[in-house]
């Protein structure tokens, strides 16, 4: 619980000193007199942490602190249940208290009264309040909200309050503020397993991103405010039900979890709970771009999420970067290709997504395209298509008798056969090919995202262009599709055979 903070709303008045006929100083008591303004003192108080069948989890900045602007009510009742203060707002100024004199509600400030009296003062003030002479008539003004998705609507259903026992009117009002109904805290740990071929199961943290998280309390469902990754915090009625059930998926499951506090739920009372979830082995189907494609020793291919920093024997395993996950059959990113696996005879019944080599080509060297005079009929497309695969096989048929894919292709040559003698591509792939004009589009919109992740995995910045495979279309037989990394402008057409450009492999996995 952080330290109670005090807030003063008027000065005490001056006492006055009178002096006697021999010039004598005496001290007189002023008693409170009718027409006395109010004095005020405020505290605010943490949830008391309580009641959870597992208490690791954290709440860091639960507490309710003031900001300027802030504002409390005040309500003073006397015998008979008559209002003699209704529902007066105070503003905190960002250091003080003072009465809302611009509060636009024709409120009055509270003064003493002498006469026995009740004190009522909550947070935050309500207007709706009005009337109310009791703490039953106070949280009927501040129902328990079904949407407590943001911090302020979390605030909102936070009612703090405090209520002196029936007595002798006061000057000096302490009023310490507790909440009206209690808090559920839960965090989510979630840990995967590398499909490296590791047989001690190597685990790695992993993202808690959930969806659809709620809370049933007695017949009261909240949605919760999401603190941060994993995190939630929801105000919860007192008293309805001793038990809290709690949902929410995860990957496209879903989890529940009962909390069950013995004797009930109990308010200014906060129940903590920490959950687990073992989200088993990250696998092909799983990846997202930005993440790490790796060989393993049985030669396949395995992923390790991109929030990871891999360690040294991970970065060694590392290959490439996922480019993008799935396979689109429509739109900008189509891919209507007929995969094999590396093999050459086996088909690919799933393309789960593309890797971008993790290193250039051709030892970091730039070649030309080929041979000009020849149109291969590869597509044309400048910012659409991931249509590498096709593009490279049919480069390779277009190599004449007596030529080689090296002498005739140099681009196709060092990003497949070439590459592939340097860095072998897992057999559970389509083996290395030159990506698209549309995938290396691609590239380029998510250069960010990619880069962040090659430099995690050790290497360096890209060159200032790279060929694709596809032809340029005004003059396929001459030009093709070169992405320029360093311009203004992402594509240009260059010459096949007199331009000089750098080569990065793809790869399907």
């Amino acid at each position: 619980m952080k330290n109670p903070l005090k807030y003063i709303l008027l000065l005490l008045p001056l006492a006055f000193m009178a002096c006697s006929g021999e010039d004598e100083l005496s001290t007189h008591t002023v008693q409170p007199q009718p027409g006395d303004a109010l004095e005020l003192t405020v505290t605010a108080s943490d949830f008391v942490t309580a009641g959870a069948p597992d208490t690791r989890a954290t709440d860091n900045s639960a507490a309710t602190t003031f900001a300027n602007g802030d504002r409390v009510g005040v309500i003073i009742v006397g015998s008979g249940n008559v209002l003699l203060a209704d529902n007066v707002p105070y503003k905190y100024n960002g250091s003080t208290w003072a009465f809302d004199s611009n509060n636009g509600e024709g409120k009055t400030q509270c003064y003493y009264e002498n006469k026995a009296t009740t004190y009522i003062v909550y947070y935050p003030y309500n207007r709706e309040a009005d009337g109310v002479t009791g703490m039953d008539g106070l949280k009927a003004k501040f129902p328990v909200k079904e949407d407590q998705t943001t911090e302020a609507k979390y605030r909102a259903s936070d009612l703090l309050a405090w209520q002196s026992d029936p007595g002798s009117p006061l000057k000096n009002l302490s009023a310490s503020l507790t909440h009206a109904y209690a808090s559920i805290s839960f965090s989510l740990a979630v840990q995967c397993k590398l499909d490296d071929g590791n047989s001690s199961g190597d685990k790695i943290d992993m993202p808690p991103l959930l969806s659809d998280v709620n809370l049933i309390v007695g017949n009261t469902i909240c949605y919760p405010y999401q603190v941060e990754d994993g995190k939630y915090r929801c105000i919860v009625p007192a008293g309805e039900s001793p038990t809290v059930r709690c949902f929410y998926t995860f990957r496209g499951k879903t989890y529940t979890y009962i909390l069950s506090p013995s004797g009930g739920v109990t308010s200014n009372t906060r129940y903590v709970s920490a959950q687990s979830i073992d989200a088993g082995i990250y696998r092909l189907d799983q990846a997202q771009m930005g993440d790490f494609y790796c060989k393993n020793s049985s030669g396949a291919g395995y992923l390790i999420p991109s929030h990871v920093t891999p360690t040294e024997e991970q970065k060694s395993a590392c290959i490439g970067i996922v480019l993008k996950d799935g396979q689109d059959d429509s739109g900008d990113w189509k891919d209507d290709c007929e995969y094999k696996l590396k093999d050459g005879t086996t088909p690919m019944t799933t393309i789960h997504g593309y890797v971008l080599a993790l290193k250039d080509a051709n030892r970091g060297n730039t070649c030309a395209w080929g041979s000009s005079g020849t149109q291969v009929g590869t597509d044309q497309n400048i910012q659409s298509g991931f249509y590498g695969y096709k593009n490279t096989q049919a480069i390779k048929a277009a190599v004449n008798t007596g030529s080689t894919l090296e002498s005739a292709f140099p681009a196709t040559y060092h990003a497949t056969d070439a590459y592939e003698s340097i860095c072998s591509a897992p057999d559970n792939s389509s083996g290395w090919f030159l990506p698209s004009a549309g995938q290396c589009w691609y590239w380029y919109k998510n250069r960010d995202t990619l880069m962040s992740s090659i430099k995690k995995a050790g290497e360096d910045d890209w060159k200032e262009y790279y060929w694709s495979s596809s032809e340029y279309s005004n003059s396929p037989a001459d030009r093709a599709w070169c992405l320029y990394l360093d311009r203004a402008y992402v594509l240009a057409a260059d010459l096949k055979n007199d331009y000089l450009s750098y080569v990065r492999s793809c790869l399907a996995f």
